[in-house]
């Protein structure tokens, strides 16, 4: 599930990288009267959480549409209640589809950080070329195709792992002979390089082919950013090969080169010499494939990972990679120290919207918190302490998560507490981007708008001992 989850994301960036015709959506499905549908979109393959988030809603008879721009084809992600449908599409169609039957999310699944939505695929009824009204055979439309191919892969690629896990062994060419039997008058390219590369996971999941092997028959000779294939095949194959490739001698100086010299050129140049990579573009998406991973890695310093990032943002193989080398340094360092926070715009309980900026130059104790939950409460006389003795310096924030806006205006009222409390839906995404596990969790921004402590102790555990120390060493008392 996690493999598919990351592939749907590298093909939100790989097809919608560049900007070509457009694609037209309408959808009906009764039950979605006045609900909103999020769509949402990833315009880079090294970021899996969906960045860019557009809401529809529908009318009373559950009517929406949707347009998009797209270059050679694309997918679009479609959340609604409990599901997140996906819908392959090629530009210059028309779609008319039918989302899966609406079932509301509950309170508990929405604010869980653990919560995976149910993934389906948009039921396609038609496709068409506008201001032609010449509506598509069916059995064209890349939808079609893969949702023939997809569950016989499946059984054939859990079989495999099962396998390999019992020590036995699979028969991977007679298996793939076998599914292409069913294909044999299915020739377009894009469908004919899909098989492939899924085989090439087959291969991989075998055990019995070195990366070499499969990067020659299965994944190369071309690197293909805009084939969903491609890049399913590509993150499988490198996961976690600069920790492995690190600790083998010719790999061995990556260590070194990483956490202590910095030296983009050398690097690629170790990378260069594994067989399985051809060039510099395929190092360099490595290394953009990696960067989380290493990021949290023990082996490898923070800071280091972020400069190596600059380099790749300074002097990068294609334009577009600098894009995202920039993207991902922003999304790594935005929970670190000395680093802007992730930004928000937020609704107080007046209406009038929040944000970090607005309390610069002033310390910002901000927690994230519930208005019924036991560790938080036990939190709040503290806050309100803070706002009564240190408002001349310290702005107190609370994320507050609950069913209803009006449950957290009722609490704040009903016990007098006066510090700002926002109501965390009004920006999605919020949670996950602080990554919130659990309730109460703490940050201390400074005046000039970078956090100090992350995460923070909370109120009750030292808090505010904690903040005088940090502001005697900024000469600010």
């Amino acid at each position: 599930m996690r493999i598919f989850w990351i592939t749907l994301g590298l093909l939100l960036w790989g097809w919608g990288t560049l900007l070509g015709q457009s694609v037209t959506v309408h959808g009906q499905k009764t039950g979605y009267g006045g609900k909103t549908i999020q769509v949402s979109s990833n315009r880079n393959p090294f970021i899996t959480t969906p960045r860019e988030i557009e809401n529809l809603v529908c009318d009373e008879r559950g009517n929406f549409d949707y347009s998009t721009e797209v270059d050679a084809g694309g997918v679009i992600l479609f959340e609604t209640g409990i599901y997140r449908a996906y819908l392959y599409v090629e530009p210059g169609f028309h779609y008319e589809v039918e989302m899966p039957a609406y079932q509301e999310k509950a309170y508990a699944e929405r604010i869980s950080p653990f919560y995976q939505p149910v993934e389906v695929p948009v039921n396609v009824l038609s496709r068409s070329t506008p201001g032609t009204g010449v509506i598509d055979d069916q059995k064209s439309d890349i939808n079609f195709m893969i949702s023939r191919f997809d569950p016989l892969f499946s059984v054939a690629n859990e079989g495999v792992i099962l396998n390999r896990r019992m020590g036995r062994d699979s028969d991977v060419d007679s298996i793939m002979g076998t599914i292409e039997l069913n294909f044999v008058n299915d020739t377009a390219r894009f469908f004919v390089d899909y098989r492939k590369y899924k085989y090439g996971v087959l291969k991989l999941n075998e055990g019995k082919t070195g990366l070499e092997q499969i990067s020659i028959h299965y994944l190369g000779p071309e690197v293909r950013f805009s084939h969903p294939g491609f890049m399913e095949l590509f993150n499988a194959m490198y996961s976690e090969f600069i920790y492995y490739y690190s600790r083998t001698p010719p790999g061995k100086r990556l260590l070194n080169h990483i956490n202590r010299t910095h030296d983009l050129d050398s690097i690629r140049s170790i990378l260069g010499k594994h067989p399985a990579v051809w060039n510099d573009t395929v190092a360099d998406m490595i290394l953009l494939q990696e960067m989380s991973s290493l990021f949290y890695a023990g082996d490898f310093h923070k800071e280091a990972i972020l400069i190596l990032l600059d380099s790749l943002e300074s002097n990068p193989v294609s334009p577009a990679f600098a894009i995202y080398a920039a993207q991902l340094k922003d999304k790594l360092s935005s929970l670190l120290t000395g680093h802007p926070p992730p930004g928000f715009a937020l609704p107080d309980l007046e209406g009038n919207t929040c944000t970090p900026g607005d309390f610069m130059g002033k310390y910002i104790y901000l927690m994230f918190c519930t208005p019924d939950h036991y560790g938080c409460m036990m939190e709040y006389p503290y806050l309100q302490s803070f706002l009564l003795r240190h408002s001349e310096y310290l702005e107190v924030l609370t994320v507050m998560v609950a069913e209803e806006e009006s449950q957290v205006k009722d609490f704040m009222q009903r016990n007098g507490y006066g510090w700002k409390a926002l109501f965390y839906e009004g920006q999605p995404g919020i949670l996950s981007d602080y990554l919130i596990k659990a309730f109460p969790t703490a940050y201390l921004i400074g005046p000039d708008g970078n956090l100090l402590l992350s995460p923070s102790p909370l109120p009750s555990d030292g808090f505010e001992q904690q903040l005088f120390r940090i502001m005697r060493s900024r000469g600010d008392i």
